[in-house]
């Protein structure tokens, strides 16, 4: 399953080289042009050659005898004598930080590693990235050498970035030197794995030969989305597993490549209910890290979900082909969960289970069958045993009461006779009734209620991040009441601007977002004959935000707006301030196994605000203020689609205060300040609803909150007419928290 077109993703990357060229530089070593253009590189015998971003394609590198090739960025041209594309012997090292890099259907591999090292994308055994633009397609060998360990080291960590190919490791067992071969994933790496023809020129069939890597390291925590997507019959052995991967099954090739001419739809559709649905080689794990987690996904397409019995049998299937060998002895460091990827709100079982991951159950691993992987599922059919209670129907042994019929022979009790008839009354009484209750069943498939987050999926979790972004935007746009603050400093009167940028976050249950921005103001101000110093401004914000399972968005939001600062006299003063305008966040959210939704939330928006202070002067122009700030917003709702997924989004209004100290010194022409803020939202709450197909499911977003900043700035005045301003400041604490922001601007009066 590919996020992208491979097509498309080289020829952007491919783009980018060709517009930042940098020049290469070598030494003892040789570069040949071959008669296509492209290049070919050796180093020998100690030798070296670097370069930066490569002018030429290459064709072939060749590295022996201690020698060393470091390539920042390059794009590949394979062919010239079918040879590989990187061979590194005798103790050398090939290190190609990022690019583009494909074997294009010629019959052999993309690096081979014999008594040597080939890094791409890494610097070493170690982990350590060095590119996020990388696109790696073609099979990876490791072969024995009597004299020199042989290691390739791969690094995917962009969010296009992939490799497609297999990782053979044709080395002895039983040789003196290791042989290795070591992928890391990061936070979004996507491995595929689909045989590239490698292993044409050992004569090994590279339909059967197994994929085996010494580390696969992952992700922190669940809230990425890497990927090793299993596409071959090959089965994968992994010798230590770090961190959390996601393995994906794609039985009906849902995520199929079908932009790619010579793509051919599948002719046989696997409906995940028998044990060969997932043909795809099974996964193999020897050991792991304590804390890793393998989390195995199937694509929907093609799946028979139509009971709760056939959705467990397709989760048990897809368990049966992962591994735990190291269960067996004793350890107990990996967990194991298996689940059909989400679609919008839709939930592929019936029962939701564990918190935050939508259809979704742990895998037991079997200590009596070499750890192989099951999903226990007998625990969810007790529901129907209500049906036994229908056997209160024993309460007709009310039948022996009408034996005091014959009692009843006083002829006025036979009429009551036929009273026992109604005893076919209580029998269907408490029958149905039961049957009533269990009905919650249609509850699991349309109306799931959700709060705060729990069983919300993926899509969802996106969705419900861009339209928190969209709040703190217009949040971030409107704070600080900036304007009447330097005025009330002693700031001219007249027109002014300030432009600035920052970085915001949020982080509450099921959501983590973060948000770099540009914000733009301006406006006038005069004075009155009343005191007061009012004015209008005009603010404009842009944003790109990241969201969980590497969703991503672009945000939007203006405000026009009024303010005025009255003097109170003794040191005192008060700030007003209004604004209204609107906001918006054109988004794309991704599932477990990367698949997008996009769509656009927008809302109108409106603020009030107000604040005091009391400024305490002291010696040699220096003063303490302490104040105080109450302010009032409302967020309109939205109703949109992403993709397949209806969200409607209710309005919120929230009340929210603060206090503050600013310790400043003021000169003969400006000042310099520090402040300290705490602030606390006392009200609001998001209430969303996601809908797909007969798939409905709600959350509640609380906004309350405490969050604290600390900022830095003055100002100078040139002349009585022109100033200029300046301010750093950065959030300490908070689920909403500014993570830093810097602005300037300037002050003209006519």
């Amino acid at each position: 399953m590919k996020r992208v077109s491979k097509t498309k993703l080289s020829l952007a990357i491919a783009l980018t080289i060709a517009s930042s060229v940098v020049p290469y530089a070598m030494a003892g070593s040789t570069l040949v042009t071959t008669p296509n253009g492209a290049a070919y590189i050796t180093a020998n015998n100690g030798g070296k050659f670097k370069a930066g971003t490569m002018t030429n394609h290459i064709s072939t590198i060749e590295a022996d005898t201690g020698s060393t090739v470091i390539i920042d960025k390059a794009v590949s041209n394979i062919g010239y004598n079918n040879k590989p594309f990187i061979s590194s012997k005798g103790g050398s090292t090939v290190s190609l930080k990022e690019g583009v890099y494909d074997v294009q259907n010629v019959d052999t591999p993309i690096a081979v590693a014999q008594g040597g090292t080939v890094n791409i994308g890494v610097d070493g055994n170690k982990g350590n990235f060095t590119g996020k633009d990388l696109s790696l397609v073609g099979d990876v060998i490791v072969k024995s050498d009597p004299n020199h360990a042989s290691e390739i080291n791969i690094g995917i960590i962009g969010k296009e970035s992939l490799w497609d190919g297999l990782a053979f490791n044709l080395a002895d067992k039983d040789a003196k030197n290791p042989s290795h071969i070591n992928v890391f994933l990061g936070d979004y790496g996507s491995w595929e794995l689909f045989y590239q023809g490698g292993l044409h020129e050992g004569k090994l069939d590279g339909g059967t030969q197994p994929s085996h890597v010494h580390r696969l390291v992952g992700s922190k925590n669940r809230n990425y989305a890497n990927m090793v997507t299993q596409s071959e019959h090959n089965k994968l052995y992994v010798d230590k597993l770090e961190g959390h991967v996601n393995f994906i099954y794609d039985p009906n090739d849902e995520g199929g490549d079908t932009e790619d001419p010579s793509y051919q739809p599948p002719t046989k559709i696997y409906n995940g209910v028998t044990p060969d649905s997932f043909w795809g080689g099974d996964i193999h794990i020897t050991s792991a890290a304590p804390g890793a987690a393998a989390h195995v996904y199937t694509t929907q397409k093609g799946l028979d979900m139509s009971s709760e019995d056939n959705v467990n049998k397709i989760l048990d299937n897809l368990a049966h082909k992962m591994y735990y060998h190291n269960y067996v002895n004793g350890e107990r460091n990996l967990q194991g969960t298996v689940a059909i990827a989400s679609n919008g709100s839709e939930s592929g079982r019936f029962k939701v289970l564990t918190s935050g991951h939508a259809k979704e159950g742990d895998i037991t691993w079997q200590a009596d069958k070499d750890g192989q992987g099951k999903y226990v599922y007998g625990e969810t059919k007790p529901a129907p045993k209500p049906e036994v209670k229908p056997e209160p129907a024993p309460a007709p042994k009310p039948e022996v009461k009408p034996t005091p019929a014959p009692a009843p022979k006083p002829e006025v009790k036979p009429e009551p006779a036929p009273i026992p008839k109604p005893e076919v009354k209580p029998t269907p009484a408490p029958a149905p009734k039961p049957e009533v209750k269990p009905a919650p069943v249609p509850d699991r498939n349309s109306h799931i209620h959700v709060i705060m987050g729990d069983f919300d999926t993926p899509h969802m979790r996106g969705a419900r991040s861009a339209i928190m972004s969209n709040i703190n935007g217009w949040r971030t746009l409107t704070d600080n009441m900036y304007r009447p603050r330097v005025l009330q400093q002693g700031e001219p009167t007249g027109i002014w601007a300030r432009v600035g940028g920052g970085k915001y976050s949020f982080n509450a249950t099921g959501i983590d977002t973060d948000t770099t921005y540009t914000r733009i103001q301006g406006g006038y101000d005069a004075n009155t004959s009343s005191g007061w110093t009012v004015g209008g401004q005009v603010s404009y914000l842009r944003g790109n935000d990241d969201y969980v399972f590497n969703g991503t968005g672009k945000e939007k939001a203006f405000a026009v707006g009024a303010y005025g600062l009255k003097d109170l006299g003794k040191n005192q003063y008060i700030h007003i301030e209004s604004q209204v305008g609107r906001a918006s966040n054109d988004f794309t959210v991704r599932n477990e196994i990367g698949e997008r939704l996009s769509g656009e939330t927008k809302a109108n928006a409106y603020s009030i605000s107000a604040r005091y202070g009391k400024t305490v002067k002291l010696s040699n122009g220096t003063y303490i203020e302490p104040q105080a700030q109450l302010s009032y917003t409302h967020f309109g709702g939205d109703s949109f689609n992403a993709g397949s997924m209806h969200v409607e989004q209710s309005g919120v209004s929230s009340t929210a205060g603060g206090l503050g100290l600013e310790i400043g010194k003021n000169f003969g022409a400006g000042n310099i300040y520090t402040r300290v803020g705490v602030n606390h939202a006392f009200s609001g709450t998001v209430n969303t609803a996601y809908a797909t197909g007969n798939t409905t499911k709600y959350t509640k977003q609380d906004l309350k909150g405490t969050w604290t900043d600390l900022a830095f700035g003055g100002r100078y005045g040139f002349n009585a007419n022109n100033s200029i301003f300046a301010d750093i400041s950065t959030g300490l604490s908070g689920d909403y928290k500014a993570g830093w922001s810097v602005n300037a601007g300037f002050t003209h009066k006519f």
